[in-house]
């Protein structure tokens, strides 16, 4: 009896063993890559959240608020968390560098569902520490209306300090293509796109960037070229004792 080996036979066995294994790995890598996208997307709402209760937390009350916020927030944008924890909450405490931080430890479970009943379970945790904005703090007794207006400028004028000689009023074209300063969460990134000029991509979360409030849709460093036209608002006589000149457009008011 003569026995032939069959190649083609050979190929059919091993892609009838391996090519299962391929299409399993192909699928769990999309998996991973959902689980990663959903970890990331907590932290990006958490940092959010945190800059939102840093900016309230002047009158002491959004300091309580933090842990039930940072939940109803992630929960909320996040429907596929098994289980989410906000813990080591730290209040108003201070540091080596600065005080009044707040810190808390974020703790979140997915469950990976994979084809033929498999699965697994994955655990992230990350810490996130921010400074409360408290502004100055004062014992003076308030100065009322006549104080607060002769405390401010009584003829005010808005001037570029890092370019122009020029001083201008409010309502101008100069002073509406000027920039602003933001903090850089996630909602600016879906609304801006990073600079090229000053690589603002690589900022960090909770970072100050500069935003146009013209036509530009890039949000840029504090040390980029393009964005010298930050404005400042002083008196008229101040400016015309530095040597500001009247806005030949507007006529500086």
């Amino acid at each position: 009896m003569v026995m032939k080996n069959s190649t083609k036979g050979f190929y059919t066995l091993e892609a009838a063993i391996f090519l299962p294994l391929v299409i399993l790995a192909v699928l769990s890598l999309g998996y991973f890559m959902r689980i990663d996208g959903a970890w990331e997307n907590c932290i990006h709402g958490a940092v959010d959240e945190s800059a939102v209760l840093a900016s309230k937390s002047y009158d002491g009350s959004k300091s309580l608020m933090v842990k039930s916020k940072i939940k109803e927030r992630l929960m909320k944008d996040n429907p596929d968390l098994e289980k989410l924890d906000v813990g080591n909450l730290r209040v108003r405490y201070r540091g080596v560098h600065a005080d009044h931080l707040t810190s808390y430890k974020l703790r979140a479970t997915f469950r990976l569902h994979l084809p033929l009943g498999f699965g697994h379970e994955f655990q992230f945790e990350s810490g996130i520490q921010y400074r409360e904005f408290i502004g100055k703090k004062e014992d003076k007794q308030p100065m009322g209306r006549d104080g607060l207006e002769a405390a401010g400028p009584q003829n005010p004028v808005w001037i570029f300090p890092q370019a122009g000689e020029k001083y201008h009023t409010e309502g101008c074209s100069y002073v509406k293509a000027s920039v602003t300063p933001a903090v850089l969460t996630a909602a600016v990134r879906k609304k801006y796109k990073p600079c090229p000029l000053c690589d603002s991509g690589n900022m960090k979360a909770g970072s100050i960037i500069f935003c146009f409030k013209g036509a530009d849709t890039a949000y840029h460093r504090g040390t980029c070229s393009s964005i010298e036209r930050h404005t400042a608002v002083i008196d008229k006589t101040d400016a015309e004792k530095r040597g500001y000149q009247p806005c030949s457009k507007c006529g500086g008011g």
